[in-house]
């Protein structure tokens, strides 16, 4: 695969959550300005996927549903989905940051990122008339890596809306939330600065944000750019795709066009750190540079936070068997992202190079524990067990 070395931004989810909270409503009320569009310069592919198909459940899984969740006057319709479907915070479901998935993709295979997981729970509310909202969490910098780019992650979760009955709810579930929280990720890990209830337009934005992003790695410049097109059409405010929108016209050498897609995401969001970010690399590469201090000063700054600025530091310091060292950084990595396997592999890596297989095994079964990635799960299952048969 091909390496893009611009940054870009996902939602989720995040989770690979490849979601920013922006203080925009990303809804349909701001106004699209279509001299930003260029829809000649892209040709449009036919296999797009429908917004129509993003909540869609298979006839299949509708008469499931309703064969699994029933009228009962001992538990409400959003605990049985909870207890039969969903087993609490999608314990049932595997994590799977590779791709975001559409709602019927989700529960057929029974496994995707935060963002497939809030629209398949969408969608099952939905069709079992459960009030639901869907929240943007804005979290302090959860930063993830791949195929080259730098990507600052936020999340998203869903309530569902719980009724119990008399008969059934306890004195706690009378006087607490009527509205019952799942989420992927455990509230441990995360360290929660605000929320946003968003509308399904916007959740519907997200998903192309992701395809999008995907597509770009990918260098499929016309795919992504009408994932951006349908984006922009369900939510004309949602900061990230403008961001985007801004990146692949920068990497197709639409200048002017970045710069104003750029400056329509800052406006839409003055705190989205990536936009800044691309803007600042534009202007550097531009020469602009008495433009370019304020935006770069807000850059180095939010850089301090990355994990990824010791964690790349932490494998040049274990190539050069500086273990101390690469113990230091990769431990400076944990702390600012503690949930992303590769730094716990990393401290597995190094204590175990210095001959302690207690703290190497300890790391590895939490790099097992937060990997978003069925190949990196089975190559850690390797390693620990033969970790674990050379204990003795």
């Amino acid at each position: 695969m091909k390496k893009l070395t611009q940054s870009r931004l996902l939602l989720l989810s995040l989770c690979l959550f490849s979601l920013i909270g922006c203080k925009s409503n990303g809804g349909s009320s701001h106004t699209f300005n279509n001299s930003l569009f260029v829809d000649h310069h892209f040709v449009k592919p036919q296999n797009l996927p429908s917004p129509d198909n993003v909540f869609s459940l298979t006839p299949q899984q509708q008469s499931w549903l309703n064969d699994t969740v029933r009228v009962s006057k001992r538990k409400s319709a959003t605990q049985q989905v909870i207890n039969k479907i969903l087993k609490r915070d999608f314990s049932s479901f595997d994590y799977d940051n590779s791709y975001t998935r559409t709602a019927a993709q989700t529960l057929e295979m029974g496994q995707g990122n935060c963002l497939s997981m809030v629209i398949m729970t969408a969608a099952i509310a939905k069709h079992l008339d459960i009030p639901f909202k869907v929240q943007n969490i804005k979290t302090a910098p959860m930063w993830d890596r791949d195929g080259g780019l730098y990507l600052l992650n936020g999340h998203v979760n869903i309530q569902l809306k719980n009724d119990p009955s008399p008969t059934s709810a306890t004195t706690f579930e009378f006087f607490s939330s009527p509205y019952i929280t799942l989420d992927f990720i455990n509230s441990e890990t995360r360290r929660h600065l605000s929320k946003r209830v968003i509308s399904q337009r916007e959740l519907i934005a997200m998903y192309y944000v992701n395809l999008a992003a995907d597509a770009m790695v990918l260098q499929q410049w016309s795919n992504a750019y009408w994932l951006l097109r349908h984006s922009l059409d369900s939510a004309p405010g949602y900061s990230a795709a403008w961001n985007s929108l801004g990146v692949l016209y920068k990497r197709n050498n639409l200048m002017e066009l970045a710069e104003k897609a750029y400056k329509r995401a800052m406006v839409l969001d003055e705190s989205n750190m990536n936009v800044v970010s691309n803007y600042a690399l534009l202007l550097k590469e531009q020469g602009r540079f008495q433009e370019l201090f304020d935006y770069q000063r807000k850059v180095d700054l939010a850089q301090l936070k990355n994990p990824y600025r010791y964690f790349d530091r932490a494998g040049y310091a274990f190539a050069q068997k500086d273990y101390s060292q690469a113990l230091t950084l990769y431990k400076k990595a944990v702390k600012l992202s503690p949930v992303v396997d590769a730094f716990y592999f990393g401290l597995f890596r190094t204590y175990l190079a210095m001959g302690n297989k207690s703290k190497a095994r300890e790391s590895l079964e939490i790099a097992h524990q937060h990997s978003a990635d069925f190949e990196d799960r089975k190559r850690y299952s390797v390693k620990l067990a033969l970790l674990n048969g050379k204990k003795n």
